[in-house]
């Protein structure tokens, strides 16, 4: 798996697709990220599935107590060390979704935002069964 990850979703690769982007993309990409801070309340502990580079992230620690990220790749990891230096609320994993490593309701919120489940490879039964394991059940307010 790691050599899909290098040769098709490298953080580099992502991050010039990021940075080239047209503007349509980023209105587009810039708006999912709005819709889903909007939805995170200070006290939240949120998971990032996936984070790669941790683009996301730093928006979403504005929002919550803490964001953590995981990817399988650590190339991605270490290039999102990097990218959250100043962003004192997060924490970063080598971990696969289908294998979470936290206990049982741990997460208020588990998103996987600007990333399919299918780029995971893995069976997404199992994906989303770990997923509604470690997230805390939420009773739905107004938005």
């Amino acid at each position: 798996m790691d050599d899909y990850y290098l040769q098709k979703l490298s953080s580099q690769r992502l991050r010039k697709c990021y940075d080239v982007a047209p503007p349509r993309v980023r209105q587009y990409l810039e708006a999912e990220v709005r819709h889903v801070a909007h939805r995170i309340s200070p006290s939240d502990i949120v998971l990032d599935l996936g984070c790669g580079y941790g683009r996301v992230m730093r928006d979403l620690a504005a929002c919550a107590r803490m964001v953590v990220g995981i990817d399988t790749s650590v190339a991605s990891l270490d290039m999102a060390r990097g990218f959250l230096s100043g962003t004192p609320n997060y924490r970063l994993a080598g971990m696969d979704g289908a294998e979470l490593g936290f206990d049982d309701d741990f997460f208020d919120v588990v998103l996987c935002i600007q990333n399919g489940l299918s780029a995971f490879k893995r069976d997404q039964r199992t994906l989303v069964g770990e997923c509604l394991r470690v997230a805390r059940p939420r009773i739905p307010g107004p938005q």
